[in-house]
């Protein structure tokens, strides 16, 4: 199953990165739909349902299927994590397909296709990259890269974000932020990175990545839940270690306590 998952999300970048795209916006200027989004999760739909008879699917450019989480599978895609980088060409951006078995982290395939770095994972099987295994870093606090965002699709929330990295900045070593969930995920899991933090995040946004991560020896939380869960958006954060991650919990806790939202 992971092998035919990863050809297909690499069909799907060539789709994804085949000629010109037209763009609208959703709830926010900086919330972005292109054609090519759409296009992308049709065909993986597709390809998926095709090569995984009864699958159930759920994806951000349409309304998950009824019952789609109670499947024995169920895909949980991003066709264009960064969809703002793709419409402005900065060359971050991924497609992002999980699949769950019985409601758990099965399969995770995370793909750049500007600079051909293919992630994945299966349950229990390690963490890879373009066929290299891959290891999160020893780095402690102090020389931690802490990739976040600010909530820009939900400024109201934005604060307690700006709170928790202005506690923090003088205790690690850098801050990035690159717009691309997923992939930020998929760096820690790389050690690239060793910590991982933002306030709203959706299920096809950090599925697949979670799975590279955890197989990578990281560990990933949310608020609210003992685990990260499938059904709504929600505060997610990450680390290398496990010092670094209850030092980063304690932190969230104290400024995102609760989800401060909805939906």
């Amino acid at each position: 199953m992971l092998e035919t998952i990863k050809q297909i999300v690499l069909a799907a970048a060539r789709l994804m990165t085949d000629g010109q795209f037209a763009v609208k916006t959703k709830d926010s200027p900086a919330n972005l739909v292109t054609d090519k989004d759409v296009a992308v999760e049709q065909f993986l739909k597709e390809a998926l349902e095709k090569a995984i008879p009864h699958i159930g699917f759920v994806g951000e450019e349409e309304p998950a299927q009824s019952g789609a989480l109670q499947a024995e599978y169920t895909a949980v895609v991003d066709p264009i994590d960064g969809t703002m980088n793709f419409v402005r060409g900065i060359p971050l951006s991924v497609i992002s397909v999980a699949v769950l078995k019985q409601g758990m982290p099965y399969i995770g395939v995370v793909y750049n296709p500007y600079t051909s770095e293919l992630f994945y994972a299966k349950r229990g099987g390690g963490a890879y990259l373009c066929g290299r295994p891959i290891r999160v870093s020893a780095r402690p606090l102090g020389e931690a890269c802490f990739f976040t965002a600010w909530s820009l699709y939900k400024k109201e929330f934005a604060a307690p974000c700006f709170d928790l990295c202005r506690d923090i900045y003088y205790e690690i070593g850098d801050i990035r932020r690159l717009g691309v969930c997923a992939l930020e995920l998929c760096y820690l899991a790389a050690g690239r990175g060793e910590l991982y933090f933002e306030i709203r995040v959706f299920p096809w946004d950090f599925a697949a990545a979670q799975l590279i991560l955890t197989e990578a020896g990281g560990y990933i939380g949310t608020v609210g839940y003992d685990a990260p869960v499938y059904t709504r958006p929600q505060p997610i954060f990450a680390a290398n270690s496990v010092k670094n991650f209850q030092y980063l919990q304690s932190k969230v806790a104290k400024y995102v306590p609760q989800i401060p939202y909805i939906d």
